[in-house]
């Protein structure tokens, strides 16, 4: 064989490589996507692998190849979650310098993670608080630590004497609490709007200016 033909043969390899990678990403998506939908419409107990299958049109067989059970593929749409709501959260705390507003940003970055991703929301914080403390594949990188971002903007808060408080464990807890009361219940119950929801978050903004701000 000439050099040209190796070369040849081996951009084919190559190529054919690739394609099998890309068409295994995107079933993997579809599975994830189809996933995240019978979850909300079947919950927890009644979601099964052979569900996904039938939903996109693919054997059972072929889910196993890729997730070994419904834990492990609901365990990986949590992980989906996770880098959606820490990259929010980022955003949120970068779009101010202030550190009070940086702690609002952060805030309604949360409640509006939960009204626009609420089968996430669910999975990372409703259903199964295992998924929190897995430990994350070594194939499958790492995810924004999301309470970190509010432990730091409350840490810096602190340090610019604009909020009262000593306990940096305790207040971004706490804020934590306020907000996840907010987005379960607006995920929750149909009659609390999304824009219900915004409005108890305006009043909880209030609620922390008068109990912790210091001016």
């Amino acid at each position: 064989m000439s050099k040209s033909d190796s070369t040849r043969a081996q951009r084919i390899k190559t190529k054919s490589l690739e394609r099998r990678e890309q068409k295994k990403l995107k079933l993997r998506e579809e599975i994830l996507s189809a996933a995240t939908e019978l979850f909300l419409e079947h919950g927890y107990e009644k979601f099964s692998l052979r569900q996904v299958a039938e939903e996109i049109g693919y054997s059972p067989t072929s889910i196993y190849l890729h997730f070994k059970n419904k834990e492990e593929l609901l365990f990986m749409t949590t992980l989906e979650g996770f880098r959606n709501f820490g990259q929010m959260l980022q955003t949120a705390y970068e779009a101010t310098n202030e550190p009070f507003e940086r702690i609002i940003s952060i805030g309604r970055a949360y409640v509006k993670f939960a009204l626009e991703y609420p089968v996430h929301y669910r999975l990372m914080f409703m259903q199964d608080s295992d998924f929190i403390y897995k430990q994350l594949p070594d194939c499958d990188g790492s995810i924004i630590d999301s309470f970190a971002i509010l432990q730091k903007a409350i840490s810096e808060a602190l340090e610019a004497k604009v909020i009262h408080g000593q306990d940096e464990l305790l207040l971004p807890t706490l804020i934590w609490a306020y907000v996840h009361g907010i987005a379960s219940l607006a995920i929750s119950l149909p009659e609390i709007s999304k824009e219900h929801a915004y409005d108890m978050l305006e009043l909880n903004k209030v609620i922390l200016i008068s109990g912790l701000k210091t001016s």
